[in-house]
Parts: C-alpha cells; structure tokens; sequence
C-alpha cells in the first residue's frame, strides 16, 4: 500500500469515525432524555459498541421493559455479527488480538474492510476504522448526553441518517457483482416485507434469509 492510498484510507476512516462518534451523540441524548444513568449508555458504548443493539436496549429500557428481556433483544438484533465474523475470519489472524478484534467489529469496520482489494489493506482498514469508532462512539455518546439539556430534539440535525447512508457508501461498489446484487435485493425486500409483523430491530435479522436463499438460486 503506498503513502498516497494509504492517507486517503486515513482520511476516509476519520469520517466514518466522526460520522460514527456523531449518531453517538443522539444515542446519548435518548439517553439522558429518559434520565436514564449516564453510567448505562456509557458501558454499552465502551463494551457492547453495537449501535442498533445499544439503541433497542435504551428504548426498551425507556418504556419500562425488564433489563434482561432488554439484554436478550440486543443480542437478539447483534446475531448479524456471525456472518459478520466470517467474512473478517478470512483476514483476521489467530492470535492473543483475535478476542479485541471480535470486539472492535462492527458494520462500518467490516464493510468498509471487505470493500479493500488485498488481504493486507483489509486487515489495515478493519483495525484502524474498528479502533476510530470504538474511541469516538463512547465519546459521542458522552458528548449527546451532556448536551441534552440543550438540544431537545437531537433528530432535528438528521444524524440519524448517517449510519445508512455511510453503510450504503461502502457497499455501492459491491453490487457490481450480479450474485451480491441479487441477495442484497432477496435480503432488503423481506426485511421490509417483515417490517409490520416484527418488533423494531428484528427486521435487519430477516434479511440474512436472502444470503440463503440467493444462493440457491445462484
């Protein structure tokens, strides 16, 4: 990888990062807008660092849900990081990091790695945007909390559409190839077809059906 391609993945990565560390901040002001702890939203940013998991669990939590039922929905919602540890096992080595890099993945992180061309600048990517997120999400987390008080209605600086359209970013490429095309198609329709029948976050489960069955019909 040479200087040049190399401070470009450096630039992109910061964006994703403080794009990322941005919707933090609107996690952090549901939080605070619930009165939840600030200590609550905090650890999860720090050791669950799952956003649609973290944001299920804020909302369940909100409208009186028991915390263990809460817990079970997150991981429920967080079963994407099995085709998610997969797809990074390919250039992730077996070493004492392998647990942190488990840690670290997430959908910017593992898209934006598979999205590179050999196997060590996917690797670079996936640390590097991995470890972005992990310091800058806590920090807008912390950063939505404080100014809560200030900012009633977060929503209103649309953040919450950033992680869609970076997600969208990163897979573009991607759906040059027909095969890929097909699933993603398979995958978003019975996501949305499911939209009605399923509680909030388990409709983005529904879609990996369409890795299933794209493949058999490839």
């Amino acid at each position: 990888m040479c200087n040049e391609e190399r401070n470009k993945l450096i630039k992109t990565i910061t964006l994703i990062s403080v794009a990322t560390g941005i919707v933090g901040i609107s996690l952090g002001s549901i939080a605070a807008s619930f009165h939840i702890p600030l200590w609550i939203p905090l650890a999860l940013s720090i050791f669950v660092l799952a956003g649609a998991a973290e944001f299920t669990f804020i909302g369940l939590i909100a409208s009186g849900a028991n915390p263990i039922f809460a817990a079970l929905t997150g991981i429920l919602i967080n079963l994407r990081h099995f085709p998610f540890g997969l797809s990074v096992a390919t250039f992730i080595e077996k070493n004492t990091y392998q647990f942190f890099a488990c840690h670290i993945m997430n959908d910017e992180s593992v898209m934006f790695g598979l999205s590179q061309k050999n196997t060590h600048s996917k690797k670079w990517v996936y640390w590097m945007c991995g470890l972005g997120i992990s310091i800058l999400w806590p920090l807008g987390v912390f950063i939505g909390y404080l100014l809560s008080k200030n900012i009633p209605d977060i929503y209103i600086f649309g953040i919450d559409a950033a992680f869609p359209a970076i997600l969208f970013a990163l897979i573009l490429p991607m759906l040059k190839n027909k095969t890929t095309r097909n699933r993603v198609f398979l995958g978003t329709s019975l996501s949305l077809a499911s939209i009605p029948l399923l509680p909030t976050g388990l409709p983005v489960l529904v879609s990996m059906f369409g890795l299933i069955i794209g493949r058999k019909t490839k």
